[in-house]
């Protein structure tokens, strides 16, 4: 039976089936007190006539507490305040009690509870709540029966419980439930309840209960076995607004959604406007359109209607911004279109054939076009969302899914899509044509988000395919075709899922960025068939860039940084930020590093040229060629110098029937494009580069305040993760080891103040320390390497230097595989740190490394787009990057994911072999080569007679093996291989021609340093010019005797390379025939 303004219901219920129904309220105690001590617990405010009586208290106890008849002027009151313990008031509160009633005339029962922040007492109730002859609450105007509560009757225990629920908020509401006579378990219920007499529970908490009975000729009642809890309202967080690598914390955005992506980002009427996006919400969602002021004051706006969105378009004749579902006007006035009317994924809006000064068109991630006038926001539906559950309409029926980029010009709409195959298409506005049936993400012009201007159709389409990343140009309505590395395999997969919205964008005075595959690059607004010069790379990265502007003096880039999409477990709830810097800042991530071809297992044709591929910018470079066909293939490498179209013939490369060879380009041959020839038809042709550049110069004092590998004592490390369907608070099971060595344990939680606060939560502790605990290493050692085992495949990585890693730190194994960046892992080995694809980009095959770091870090985490790390000692201070704990016990670093290319680069030592029974015409496991510089191999055997080691390379990351060379080794021989400077495959294995026992060792280290002039100055002084990657230690040696060991020179001095020549000179040669020279690395 519903009741007249309860807002709920009372009904009688079996005890199960109430269970189900009432609210109920765990958190902290108010009180509880059984009074069988005799005297009333901590936390009651009583008056007099309020006793302890001894006999017959509920349930079998001896005592109970009663409160005394009414007196006029000195009612009795029994009470007990919430705010002692939730200082700002109860949200949610319980008051659980048994009661015996003594008479059937006059007010038998009364209770208030109260919002007053005054002195316990009976004249500020906000819940009445009494028993006379049956139950009822006060409404402020008269008593309301809480019907299908039955009547109690005298002399009988009954036990009651009153909750409130959501007191300071609109929705606040209470809930009596009552059981049977002599019995604990409740049998009916009154909830939803709404009625009060004041104090505004809809606006204000609630601060104390009071038992009464000062009203209503009160003969007095008795209760016992009391338990008041409450839940505090949560305390008003003041973020902390500080830029911590580029990143303010306070700025990130949280879903319950399996992904918030920053979708697109504008500056417009003086903001920062984004749109945040779901995975798959074509018909709206919770997602919202947010303004941040120049005081980085974030804001949802009201008209948000969600949906997922990365579309934005400057409409440039009625200065309207279209972003998203949204347009916004030259003021900032907001209009929205609901997805009701305009379904689907909105990818892509652009400029509109026939009517550009009133019309747009906006494209969905699943083939729907649509046309909008900007003027009254009508919307015609030109083609049907395949998705969306939308008007049904005429299909486009484009290869692929997946859309991504829209763009007009030359008098067609170009639109692209990235997944399942992937294609380009065209749009006349009666019929569409397929370009290119590949995966195409960015289409875009010189006019950017503005679209292009009629003087200047230029447009530019990216994707790309196993080979590498594409870019093609449409020109005075012809298309042409020019290819890029590409510098991670994450993004590879077919469905399209893992590139998110790689863009070309104009951020500042005509300096465009492009982003694709792990690589940003500067691109030339000039980039036109007569122009191809300018693009040049900037950095690789970790990060997931979604789009990026120029914004009050600063780059700014909307990411998709931690999404629980996918079964990942390590984010807690999906979240991300936008980050703030200069361009100059990208040159502080990875040096330019990438890889890919113009040919993969294909068959060519003679004597036509193959399509160019972009090397500007590397300072390091190998091309690998291999064929399948039975005779020798001569190819001609040609190269553009300056990208207008001049090509030059470099050199010629034999590669003999079914074979395979590489080239090292000069390291000091300047151009921009190069292609190749072949003399003849071919099969099996693969032409596949690898690119590098000196590794980033390391930062120490950046990663100062984490610990070293070595250190055991006097440090805090633990595990990490952000709080599940919360993630703004993160969570640290900290294990505590003092300067002793003695190891004690403690939980954390940090919020958007950036406190690391102490705190008691048992169960979010447990679940820390065992559902994401360390108790196993995801890798194995034996004596050659680091063995990780992907299904049937076992691959081999180097060791550190470091010992520490071969045993569990005090909280456990260092964290291994964790995802902190969306759709893709992170991965930690033996002190390295490496980019690790999900298995639909090929898994641990494709991984790369990005750092040898030396330190102490048990885990890390992604949270409010921070990179966090534990394993902090002691000494190390708060600063703009450790931030200690409250009781000054703990401590955890934060920064940008990308800031791991300046820890040090990769190196260390192993391989597949060591001292390993061997077998004949058996390959090794895979050992990773890629991402290190100097490779150095040792090769010994021991066998009685010479043994011969064939060495083989997987290039291309795809399980094909191809003949390096062959060493033989006599017996007790060790015969070493110094890989020339700049060659890179991605994985290298060994055979041996005999079994026997063998040892095959890698060593990867920096570089060896140049000598790059020796000269005579003035007075006889003696001058060395070298060169180093920046960064590095170096010391200089001499000696007259070239034939002693190195360990016998001289120490002249020593130093750390920068990014200058390093000058050396010596003043004491006048009286020496000769001297030689050495400058070593460690």
């Amino acid at each position: 039976m519903h009741l007249n303004k309860l807002g709920g219901v009372a009904r009688r219920l079996s005890g199960f089936a109430l269970l189900c129904l009432a609210i109920s309220v765990s958190g902290q105690t108010v009180v509880q007190d059984g009074f069988e001590a005799g005297t009333f617990a901590p936390g009651w405010g009583l008056t007099s006539g309020v006793v302890i009586q001894n006999g017959g208290g509920a349930n079998g106890s001896s005592q109970a507490a009663r409160l005394a008849a009414y007196t006029a002027g000195t009612g009795r009151e029994l009470g007990a305040r919430f705010d002692g313990v939730a200082p700002a008031g109860a949200r949610d509160f319980s008051v659980e009690f048994s009661l015996r009633i003594q008479s059937t005339t006059n007010r038998q029962f009364h209770l208030h509870v109260s919002t007053s922040s005054g002195a316990i007492s009976s004249s500020a109730p906000a819940l009445s709540l009494r028993h006379q002859s049956g139950w009822a609450a006060y409404d402020g105007a008269a008593w309301q029966n809480l019907a299908g509560l039955p009547a109690v009757a005298t002399n009988q225990w009954y036990r009651v419980r009153v909750t409130g629920q959501n007191w300071g908020l609109g929705t606040a509401r209470w809930a009596v439930a009552l059981s049977d006579a002599g019995t604990t378990n409740f049998s009916s219920s009154a909830s939803n309840i709404i009625w009060y007499q004041g104090g505004t529970p809809t606006a204000n908490t609630a601060r104390f209960f009071v038992f009464t009975t000062v009203f209503g000729n009160n003969p007095g009642f008795e209760v016992d076995e009391v338990a008041a809890t409450v839940t505090a309202i949560p305390p008003v967080v003041t973020n902390a607004i500080v830029n911590i690598s580029g990143t303010y914390p306070h700025l990130a955005v949280f879903s319950a959604e399996g992904e918030i992506g920053i979708g697109a980002v504008m500056p417009w009427a003086d903001k920062l406007w984004f749109i945040t996006y779901p995975p798959h919400q074509p018909n709206g969602s919770a997602d919202k359109l947010w303004m941040v002021d120049p005081n980085l004051t974030l804001t949802a706006h009201p008209a948000s209607v969600g949906c997922t969105d990365a579309n934005r378009l400057v409409h440039r004749e009625t200065q309207q911004l279209n972003i998203g579902h949204y347009l916004i006007d030259s003021n900032g006035t907001v209009r929205a279109i609901s997805p009701g009317i305009m379904p689907g994924r909105l990818t892509g809006s652009a400029r509109h054939l026939t009517d550009p000064a009133n019309k747009i068109y906006i494209a969905t991630m699943e083939e729907g076009l649509y046309e909008v006038d900007v003027n009254t926001l009508a919307v015609t539906q030109l083609y049907e969302d395949m998705n969306s559950g939308g008007p049904v309409g005429v299909k486009a029926n484009l290869p692929g899914q997946h859309g991504k980029g829209l763009y007009t010009s030359q008098g067609r709409v170009v639109y692209s899509n990235n997944g399942v195959g992937g294609s380009l298409s065209s749009w006349d506005g009666t019929n569409w044509t397929v370009i290119e049936s590949n995966k195409f993400t960015e289409v875009t012009g010189p006019g950017g988000v503005y679209g292009n201007e009629p003087d200047d159709d230029r447009l530019w389409a990216v994707g790309w395919d196993t080979r590498s990343v594409i870019l093609r140009l449409l020109q005075n309505g012809n298309w042409t075709r020019y290819r890029l590395p590409k510098g991670s395999y994450t993004h590879d997969a077919d469905p399209g899922w893992y590139t998110e919205w790689p863009r070309i964008r104009e951020i500042v005075d005509g300096k465009m960025l492009m982003h694709m595959h792990g690589l940003f690059y500067y691109f030339p607004k000039s980039f036109s068939f007569t122009n191809t010069a300018g693009i040049h790379p900037i950095c690789t990265y970790l990060k997931m860039p979604v789009d990026y502007c120029w914004w009050n003096g600063q780059l700014v880039m909307g990411r998709d940084d931690a999404s629980t999409t996918g079964g990942n477990i390590w984010a807690g709830q999906s979240h991300s930020a936008p980050w703030f810097g200069q361009l100059s800042d990208l040159e502080t991530w990875g040096k330019p590093a990438g890889f890919g071809g113009v040919w993969l297992n294909d068959a060519i044709t003679a004597n036509t040229p193959g399509e160019a591929f972009l090397v500007k910018g590397f300072q390091r470079r190998v091309l690998h060629l291999k064929h399948s066909t039975a005779a020798t293939v001569n190819f001609t490498v040609q190269h553009d110098a300056t990208g207008l179209g001049a090509w030059t013939n470099l050199t010629t490369i034999a590669v003999t029937n079914n074979g395979y060879a590489f080239y090292i380009f000069p390291q000091n041959f300047d151009t921009t494009w190069v292609r190749l020839v072949a003399d003849q038809n071919a099969t099996g042709v693969t032409a596949y580069f690898h690119l590098q550049n000196p590794p980033q110069a390391p930062t120490p004092d950046l990663f100062a305040g984490i610990a070293d590998a070595s250190a055991t004592n006097g440090l805090s490390d633990g595990i990490l993760r952000p709080q599940s369907a919360d993630a703004r608070t993160l969570q640290f099971a900290a294990t505590l080891v003092g300067s002793n060595g003695a190891a004690s344990t403690a939980y954390y939680e940090m919020d958007g103040s950036l406190q690391l606060r102490r705190a008691t939560n048992a169960s979010a502790e447990n679940t820390l320390r065992t559902t994401y605990g360390l108790s196993n290493a995801p890798f194995t050692l034996d004596a050659a390497s680091v063995i990780y085992t992907e299904g049937a495949n076992r691959f081999r990585l180097p060791r550190s230097a470091s010992a520490a890693y071969e045993s569990a730190f005090a909280s456990g194994w260092p964290r291994g595989v964790r995802e902190v960046v969306t759709e893709r892992q992170m991965f930690q080995a033996h002190g390295t740190f490496y980019e690790l694809p999900l298995s639909g980009s090929g898994g641990f095959r494709r991984i790369r490394p990005i750092t040898t770091h030396g330190k102490h870090i048990s885990d890390f985490a992604s949270w409010r787009g921070l990179f966090a790390i534990a394993g902090i000692p002691a000494s190390s201070a708060t600063n703009t990057h450790v931030y200690r704990s409250d009781d000054g016990q703990a401590a955890l670093w934060f920064g940008n994911v990308d800031d791991l290319w300046r820890m040090g680069a990769p190196r260390g030592v192993g391989g597949p072999w060591k001292n390993s029974p061997v077998t004949n015409g058996v390959a090794s496991d895979p050992y990773l080569m890629f991402g290190y510089e100097r490779k150095v191999l040792e090769l010994a055997h021991s066998n009685v007679a010479p043994v011969t080691f064939t060495v083989e390379v997987d290039f291309a990351a795809d399980n094909t093996w191809h003949r390096y060379g062959q060493f033989a080794v006599g017996p007790g021989q060790t015969v070493k291989h110094v890989f020339p400077d700049g060659y890179s495959a991605h994985w290298v294995r060994v055979k041996s021609d005999t079994t026997t026992t063998a040892t095959a060792q890698f060593t990867y280290g920096p570089s060896a340093p140049q000598i790059t002039s020796a000269s005579v100055q003035p007075g006889g002084i003696f001058q060395l010019t070298f060169t180093g990657n920046a960064g590095e230690p170096y010391t200089v040696r001499a000696t007259e005797h070239i034939g002693i060991p190195l360990a016998d020179w001289r120490v002249l001095g020593s130093g750390t390379f920068g990014t200058n020549v390093a000058i050396w000179q010596d003043s004491d040669v006048s009286n020496r025939p000769r001297r030689f020279y050495s400058i070593s690395i460690p």
